[in-house]
């Protein structure tokens, strides 16, 4: 219970600083900006409570129910970008999280740094329904040792991925103030970076209490621009292709004594289907030295290497937010020597455009849940003509 105490004590500090500087920063900032605009800025203090969800026989033994809690900072869009209308003036901000686990001595604590974006599905003047996506880092305290921390079988690493998926309700109560509830997901996983990576998972339920203290900004709305794009009714409609190579790292130390690098290459061919959504199909192949450690323990010798290639096809679906794409892949091998993760993956990628053509992007491979590697790359992106459009 003390330690429990001294937590809270640290948090409220750390929160009242942050706060502190944030607002001055804000106000410092505001006397430049022309006095028709402001930050929209938002704080934010989230309290959660849930329990670790056992999605492995071998998690068991890390149940408990503790609380979690999060401060956030956050603005308000008001369509000064034309995504931001597309979308429906969603919230976006920077998350900091923090979780004690249920203060399990072989797990430690959970710290996060997650951008967000929180989408706005039903909207009046005063009440939102929504559903916020972030991803950033988060660091576990206690990582597998297999020396002084061997009854963690869950994270391998300090530094991990950090995921939340909220299904979040606000109601405001005044210009100033607004309160919150939801439903989360709170993810950390290291992609195999380094075994073991079972991941850490937590079901939570939140309550929060927001604090606006400078003026809102009136919404843009689409009625100030053009309906169509510039020449979009004359010109010749398009696909988009994205090729593109990744490398990924898995420290496999604890099995095979030795780690690994993958390659992975990939091309996918999207149409455009609304002012936020594409869709299409992929092709990939990956590369994979460590499948040949395991078929040999598995008492199935490669005599030849390239036999491990894992060939796939894909459906793919790109959601845009102008230069930023989230693209959600479903595939299947079209061949491989190792089988033991079924013929299906998934493929989940952050593509950000540097210029027209190039981008960067990261990718994590999945087998139904259970994280196969991350992936780090560029890629090239053009258009390709067909058709024509009918001028009325």
């Amino acid at each position: 219970m003390a330690h429990f105490v001294t937590q809270i004590s640290f948090l409220l500090k750390l929160t009242a600083i942050i706060l502190m500087i944030t607002v001055r920063a804000n106000t410092a900032s505001a006397q430049f900006e022309h006095k028709l605009f402001s930050t929209n800025m938002i704080v934010e203090g989230k309290v959660h409570y849930g329990f670790l969800y056992a999605q492995h026989l071998e998690m068991e033994l890390y149940n408990a129910h503790f609380p979690a809690f999060e401060f956030i900072v956050q603005k308000m869009t008001y369509g000064k970008n034309k995504w931001e209308r597309a979308y429906n003036y969603p919230l976006i901000g920077v998350s900091m999280f923090y979780s004690g686990i249920g203060y399990n001595p072989s797990l430690g604590s959970a710290y996060a740094l997650m951008p967000f974006i929180n989408f706005p599905l039903f909207k009046t003047p005063d009440f939102t329904a929504g559903f916020r996506l972030a991803l950033g880092l988060g660091y576990i305290t206690k990582p597998f040792d297999r020396i002084t921390n061997y009854k963690n079988l869950a994270i391998g690493s300090h530094l991990n991925a950090a995921v939340n998926l909220m299904a979040e309700a606000r109601y405001r109560i005044n210009y100033f103030l607004s309160v919150s509830a939801g439903v989360s997901l709170q993810h950390f996983s290291n992609g195999s970076l380094k075994l073991p990576n079972y991941g850490i998972n937590l079901m939570l339920l939140n309550i929060g209490v927001a604090y606006r203290p400078f003026k809102e900004n009136q919404n843009i709305d689409d009625r100030f621009f053009a309906p169509t794009e510039p020449f979009s009714a004359i010109i010749r409609r398009s696909l988009e292709v994205n090729i593109g190579g990744l490398a990924g790292y898995k420290n496999m130390q604890a099995i095979y004594g030795k780690n690994f690098w993958i390659t992975h290459f990939y091309g996918n061919t999207f149409l455009q289907i609304s002012p936020k959504s594409k869709i299409g199909m992929g092709l990939d192949c990956s590369y994979d030295p460590s499948q040949i450690k395991l078929l040999e323990t598995n008492g199935n010798p490669v005599t030849n290497k390239l036999t491990i290639l894992r060939p796939g096809i894909n459906g793919a679906y790109q959601l845009v937010m102008s230069r930023l794409g989230f693209i959600f892949n479903l595939g299947c091998y079209l061949g491989g020597k190792e089988k033991s993760n079924g013929p299906l993956y998934q493929k989940i990628s952050v593509q950000y455009g540097f210029s027209k053509n190039l981008y960067a992007a990261v990718m994590l491979k999945v087998h139904w849940g259970r994280a196969d590697y991350i992936g780090w790359g560029m890629g090239y992106r053009f258009d390709v003509l067909y058709g024509k459009k009918t001028v009325k």
